[in-house]
């Protein structure tokens, strides 16, 4: 065998070889199998973030009935200041990251308004 016949036998071994290290990660990455630490990194902080969003909506809903306040007073614009401060009151006694506290209270806000 000469080394012309062995470059003709092994030439589609080397296109497919070639074509599979560009697809294989392209496929990858797009079809979800394969996730970067920045995507984790956010879907585990989203996940933290809407979980207590949950708790501290709520624990508003509970407070309001507690204290005979309608929760519907409290949407809008105009009422946003009161809005914060239910938020604020309940994520006092809440124990929340610090990382995360201003974004769960945005949530928490924009929940219930």
């Amino acid at each position: 065998m000469t080394f012309d016949q062995i470059l003709e036998r092994a030439k589609p071994y080397g296109i497919g070889l070639i074509v599979g290290l560009v697809a294989a990660p392209v496929i990858g990455f797009n079809a979800g199998w394969i996730t970067t630490t920045t995507a984790s990194a956010q879907a585990s902080e989203t996940a933290r973030v809407d979980a207590l969003t949950g708790i501290c909506s709520s624990a508003a809903g509970r407070m309001a009935t507690a204290s005979s306040t309608d929760l519907a007073a409290l949407k809008g614009y105009d009422n946003r200041a009161k809005r914060d401060e239910l938020v604020a009151a309940i994520m006092a006694d809440i124990q929340v990251p610090a990382d995360i506290l201003d974004k769960i209270s945005t949530s928490c806000s924009r929940s219930l308004s």
